[in-house]
């Protein structure tokens, strides 16, 4: 138990679990990794042919996908501290979300969780986030359990 009296590092406490990549979750295994999903790039040409995809990449918001094992040093960052994680700032997590400020841990980022009555440790956990510039919202799906 801590008391407000004493100094206290929950970063530290972050520190004490694996890394993803220690354990076969990292970047490379698609992990702890914001990409953006809603990239014309990533459409073909008849895929934006079609008028709800073409709204979907037109859209005046960035949607972004990452995925994180629980029970992780970078999935702690990201449930904890998703300002950080989302912004660069936690090493081991690449990417980052548009609109979301590092500096400024009340940017607002609004969380739905799907599946929160599961437990969370040692699941993968899965978001996607809408962000416009000033704001983000994430929904979260924790991988059921066995």
């Amino acid at each position: 138990m801590v008391s407000k009296d004493q100094d206290f590092n929950e970063d530290a406490l972050y520190d004490l679990f694996p890394t993803g990549e220690e354990d076969g979750y990292g970047p490379d295994q698609g992990f702890n990794t914001f990409a953006v999903i809603n990239d014309e790039k990533l459409f073909t040409e008849e895929a934006l042919g079609n008028p709800a995809i073409r709204a979907f990449v037109d859209a005046p918001i960035v949607v972004t996908f990452a995925q994180f094992k629980s029970s992780h040093r970078e999935s702690e960052y990201f449930v904890h501290k998703p300002h950080l994680a989302m912004t660069g700032q936690v090493e081991g997590i690449l990417g980052g979300v548009e609109g979301v400020s590092g500096e400024d841990p009340r940017t607002p980022i609004g969380t739905y969780v799907i599946n929160h009555e599961q437990t969370l440790a040692y699941h993968i956990t899965r978001t996607v986030v809408i962000s416009d510039g000033t704001t983000a919202g994430q929904i979260i799906h924790k991988q059921p359990g066995p």
